[in-house]
């Protein structure tokens, strides 16, 4: 593969890449569950780890329990949220990444947007056979979140 090709080739890794942190941000907050699915492979974890006391920490692996997971997410129209990645910094090496991000959440309360959480992600993806980037690992670590406000994990929006 000449130099171009290879450059190309980078770009267009980094840019499938993108594509995959921010669909999973558009999918959660919507409750396409689906999508939201389809961003990690099928032996993947996803983990969240609060900095402070009384925050929560957890950890899931696999399809069915992402699954359950995303299925007890709240979501539009029950409620309003958005989760944002910020300054992703992406090392490939071949069919494998690693990306380290910022991320916050923002959240309606009372009529008015919020910031809820904000902290980092430290992901682990890999490209698949259809040529897809998933992550095989998605470790959440929150610095600071208003515990004030009403949880996002409920049934549809219900806590």
């Amino acid at each position: 593969m000449s130099s171009i090709e290879r450059r190309l080739q980078r770009l267009e890794d980094e840019r499938a890449i993108l594509r995959t942190l921010h669909r999973y941000g558009h999918a959660i907050d919507a409750g396409d569950e689906a999508a939201w699915l389809d961003c990690f492979t099928d032996d993947a974890t996803f983990s969240a780890r609060g900095q402070r006391e009384g925050q929560t920490t957890f950890s899931v692996t696999g399809r069915a329990a992402l699954a359950e997971l995303i299925a007890g997410m709240s979501r539009r129209p029950f409620a309003f949220h958005s989760h944002c990645v910020v300054d992703p910094l992406i090392d490939l090496d071949g069919d494998e990444a690693h990306v380290e991000s910022y991320l916050f959440v923002l959240q309606e309360h009372d009529g008015a947007p919020v910031l809820r959480l904000f902290g980092r992600y430290h992901d682990e993806l890999v490209r698949g056979a259809d040529g897809r980037w998933r992550f095989r690992a998605r470790a959440s670590t929150v610095d600071a979140m208003d515990t004030e406000l009403p949880a996002l994990v409920g049934a549809h929006g219900t806590s």
